[in-house]
């Protein structure tokens, strides 16, 4: 229980110090929509500018059609922002391999019969994949694109470990009778989650897709409940038998 209380503890400092240092770089930064114009009224307002933005370290260069750049974030937020950028991420990180391996190491043990249905299980998985898809993939997507993957990182790590938990204790209540509630509940919260995101993520690149965003989502909420029922018809393990002693004479 102290690894677990550990691990969550770390990743939740990492990714609340990193949030905040992300919202703090968008509130001292130039505009996410139009960093040039920002550039263009903070330099000089007679010359047109291109900005070029970098995420880590969190610099912002704007260059002058003349050829001549400036640094739009002072050295001291760019070197202070950096370290704890840095931080967070190693904390998240950390938490998040402790809580993995200290929790997955406990899922050998024999699972009773559930006391659900599959029906119930997969209702469950459908639901979770609607809050995962709005969190994790709208909401982290969303922070991706204007505070950078860091802070899409910071969001999703600690969704993500979540949701996992959630999916096991769905699992026991509701998944095959089989031990592993805990992997289970992994593959489908990590399934669904990089699935969903990289379906997502290819309406926004691909320009075949476009307009199918709405469908998308809807496909990227139903990969949960595929992931379960695909559990559910898996072959159960062999059981192990131990080798038999010879009698005594």
């Amino acid at each position: 229980m102290k690894a677990l209380a550990g691990g969550w503890a770390l990743t939740g400092t990492g990714a609340l110090l990193g949030l905040g240092t992300t919202l703090t770089l968008w509130a001292v930064g130039p505009s996410k929509f139009d960093p040039a114009r920002s550039c263009h009224y903070r330099f000089d307002e007679s010359r047109t500018f291109t900005a070029v933005e970098r995420s880590f370290p969190p610099r912002v260069t704007c260059v002058r059609d003349d050829g001549q750049t400036f640094e739009y974030l002072s050295s001291t937020t760019t070197l202070t922002s950096t370290v704890l950028l840095a931080v967070s991420a190693a904390l998240v990180l950390a938490g998040a391999a402790l809580l993995a391996t200290t929790w997955l190491r406990r899922d050998a043990v024999p699972a009773p019969p559930p006391s659900g249905s599959r029906a119930v299980h997969l209702w469950l998985a459908l639901l979770l994949g609607l809050a995962l898809t709005f969190v994790v993939t709208g909401l982290g997507l969303a922070l991706y694109l204007f505070l950078g993957p860091l802070a899409a990182l910071f969001l999703a790590t600690p969704a993500l470990l979540g949701a996992a938990a959630l999916a096991a204790a769905l699992d026991r209540h509701a998944g095959p009778p089989r031990p592993g509630p805990r992997r289970r509940g992994t593959t489908v919260t990590l399934g669904g989650a990089l699935l969903g995101t990289a379906l997502v993520l290819a309406t926004f690149t691909i320009d075949a897709l476009d307009g199918w965003t709405p469908p998308t989502f809807l496909l990227a909420v139903l990969l949960y409940p595929a992931i379960a029922a695909t559990q559910h018809f898996l072959p159960s393990p062999a059981p192990t038998t131990q080798p038999t002693q010879p009698a005594r004479p």
